[in-house]
């Protein structure tokens, strides 16, 4: 039945679609984005000042840029505009000039002068923010000229540290026919599936959640495709699982159609990538982008302003609420209802010990109270989300509104002996929720049972929004597949602090690769969903996953740092590499082929890889250290044998195989680039390691942290050591 229903929701979707909507008569960015011959001193970024993060334009003082234009009928100018002066990176209003900025059209009856503001930072405080501006441009409707922007300064500034921002200026003409759906998208960080209401969970922890799915599709097997917030988010916004900062983004389709958009966020590192790479040059990123250790009240506050504000807009809402991870401190009303009030034990109202409850430190007591904050947690984001909906459906803008709900990992409560996220990969940190209410007034309730994974997300959403995806999306399109055969999963554990995994799942297999063990391991979920007795893979079935799980990690081999080690032994080889201090640190870790282990230590400093003398390899990448202000990532290499003895080694860099003069060298030297691996034969006595990487080379995911005050907030949160 529900595979009926399902073919007839899905014709249902795609009939009732309405068609693209058209971009903006004139958007600024995306002008001087294109213009390679634009002025001096202008420039599309996305940067910061007074608190908020934004894509727009970067106009030095003075300068000025100008486009032809054709204004339409019932057309709007929109904008938001600020004047900022930073000396160190550190907003400094005290040091700025006087600023005017003026927008001006001309045509063959004059200059009309639409917008005038002046900016005095130093004396007045109130111009110390972002000034939200729309103009009708009725009386110029039909008129064809030049729009400019401007900025002028009577008063001298030999520091030029003085800037003006324009947001995202547009020029839209009031919609006609079908309105075209706006996008609610919502990511709960550490949110597993088994304590969501409508997916099965007995406790009270997601009533407005609940209503939603009543009213739309519920996945009942989404997966996110990694067990942390990097590289869960950028898998999710790329639709790839290895993610880089050079791809495009789900937000890019949205920017470039013109639609409003914001992004309110509590998770240092999502702001922190999505402001980095050229997916962060404008356009192609959020209009808006507010970060900070906001509660999910102030997220929503945040959410439903900015909504007011762009009440007449389409618009696309990303919010990520952060109150379901450690450490917890919910409000005291919920705490009440999921706790057992005859609780005497360690644990009060809020809980921060994420190494003592994963090294065995609480009992069984102690763990119910530890579970129950973390339940009010979820409770209190149910809570804010419901306001957020509330507000669209008593607005009229819920049925015009594509909402998709869902999570960038899960948490392990001592599943497998554990606690926290980022260990392993078993179900209890993949499987998320996944929930989607459609555009339209007449909504239904279907439960959907294929898998879907997180790299489906992106192309989904711009699907439903009748948007085109980047070409790079690998994703599926779920609103058109909802009865098709899925793609496997595909998911990734890559970061430092655990043993790198890999794992693929089919149906009711799994297999579970860790690059610090030999052997994978096999999993039968149709018996044994506790994921409890894994075994090294034998059938010819289990055999063709793990292969495939290796094809799918094809990609990492044309990335990064590439090592082959050969040995004129018989006994094992253990390669160690050491960073030298403030170089950076190891990070995506795998094997070049079926044998030998490789880890990396906690801090990411040092990289041990062992194998069999006739040969194993393995790859890597590295991340700049950020007090690291040369350009050298300077390593030292050594060859141990069984025992641990010292081997000799030969060290053999690049297509040309140069010897470095020792074992210490620089990873950023020119001599270890390559358009081919090359070949490394064996010794004729010691150890030979060939280390090469290629040009042109994708960076990482993990963006560079330069704030010590972010190093310390993500530390705190137990995502750095």
């Amino acid at each position: 039945m529900l595979r009926v229903l399902g073919a007839f929701f899905t014709t249902l979707l795609l009939a009732a679609a309405p068609a693209h909507a058209a971009a903006p008569a004139f958007d600024l960015v995306v002008l001087v984005a294109r213009d390679n011959a634009r002025p001096e001193g202008v420039d599309a970024v996305l940067r910061g000042a007074h608190g908020q993060t934004r894509a727009g334009i970067r106009m030095k003082i003075p300068a000025a840029v100008s486009y032809p234009l054709t204004i339409p009928t019932a057309a709007t100018l929109r904008f938001g505009v600020t004047a900022s002066a930073n000396a160190f990176m550190v907003e400094s209003p005290d040091l700025a000039r006087p600023v005017t900025v003026r927008v001006v059209f001309t045509d063959e009856a004059g200059e009309h002068e639409l917008y005038r503001r002046a900016f005095d930072l130093k004396e007045r405080p109130a111009d110390r923010r972002w000034f939200e501006e729309s103009i009708d441009l009725a009386a110029l409707a039909g008129h064809t000229g030049t729009i400019r922007f401007e900025t002028s300064s009577k008063a001298e500034d030999k520091s030029k540290i003085t800037l003006v921002y324009w947001s995202t200026p547009r020029i839209k003409a009031k919609q006609s026919g079908p309105a075209a759906p706006n996008l609610l998208f919502v990511t709960i960080d550490c949110l597993r599936a088994d304590h969501v209401g409508s997916y099965g969970y007995a406790s009270p922890t997601t009533p407005a959640l609940d209503k939603l799915a009543s009213e739309g599709l519920l996945f009942e097997n989404a997966f996110a495709n990694a067990p942390m917030t990097l590289p869960s988010v950028p898998q999710i916004f790329t639709s790839q699982l290895f993610p880089s900062r050079e791809e495009p983004l789900l937000t890019a389709p949205i920017s470039k159609a013109g639609i409003a958009s914001a992004a309110f966020v509590n998770n240092a590192w999502i702001p922190l990538w999505l402001s980095q790479g050229t997916h962060a040059d404008p356009p192609g990123t959020f209009d808006r982008l507010v970060s900070g250790e906001f509660n999910a009240r102030k997220i929503t506050e945040h959410a439903l302003a900015w909504l007011d504000e762009n009440s007449g807009e389409r618009f696309a809402l990303y919010l990520h609420y952060l109150d379901a991870h450690t450490p917890y401190r919910p409000p005291a009303k919920w705490v009440e209802l999921f706790a057992d009030p005859t609780y005497q034990g360690p644990i009060g109202s809020d809980f921060r010990d994420e190494k003592g409850a994963a090294s065995g430190k609480y009992n069984k007591s102690d763990q119910k109270k530890i579970l129950a904050l973390y339940d009010a947690g979820i409770r209190y984001i149910d809570e804010q989300l419901g306001r957020v909906l509330d507000e669209l459906r008593a607005s009229g803008r819920l049925d015009e509104t594509l909402v998709v709900i869902t999570a960038d990992h899960g948490e392990e409560f001592w599943d497998h002996g554990s606690f926290f996220h980022g260990q392993s990969l078993y179900d209890e940190l993949l499987h998320i929720p996944l929930i989607v209410r459609l555009p339209g007034k007449n909504q239904s309730s279907m439960r959907v049972g294929r898998l879907a994974r997180g790299i489906d997300i992106a192309p989904s959403i711009l699907d439903w929004m009748n948007l085109p995806a980047p070409p790079s999306f690998t994703g599926e399109k779920l609103g058109r597949r909802l009865n098709a055969a899925p793609a496997d999963l595909i998911a990734t554990a890559t970061q430092a602090q655990f043993p790198t995994r890999f794992a693929i799942r089919r149906g009711e297999r799994k297999i579970i690769e860790s690059l610090d063990q030999e052997a994978p391991l096999s999993f039968a979920l149709g018996r044994d969903p506790g994921e409890r007795q894994g075994a090294a893979p034998q059938s010819e079935e289990e055999l063709q996953l793990l292969q495939e799980l290796r094809e799918a990690r094809r990609i990492l081999r044309e990335r990064g740092f590439q090592a082959d080690i050969r040995s004129a032994g018989k006994a094992p080889v253990t390669l160690e590499i050491q960073a030298h201090p403030r170089s950076g640190t190891f990070l995506t870790l795998d094997r070049r082929g079926s044998t030998g282990q490789a880890v990396a230590s906690s801090d990411g400093r040092r990289l041990t890889a062992t194998g069999p003398a006739a040969g194993f390899g393995f790859r890597f990448d590295r991340l700049k250290d950020p007090t690291n202000l040369g350009r050298r990532d300077l390593v030292t290499i050594e060859a141990r044998g069984a025992e641990g003895n010292p081997l000799p080694l030969e060290i053999l860099l690049g297509a040309q195989a140069e010897h470095p003069d020792q074992n210490s060298f620089d990873l950023n030297a020119a001599s270890l680039k390559t358009q081919a691996a090359p070949a490394c034969p064996p010794p004729q006595g010691g150890v030979r390691l060939c280390l090469w990487n290629f040009p042109g080379d994708k960076p990482s995911a993990l963006p560079e942290i330069h704030s010590p005050a972010l190093r310390e907030r993500l530390r705190a949160l137990g995502y750095i050591q």
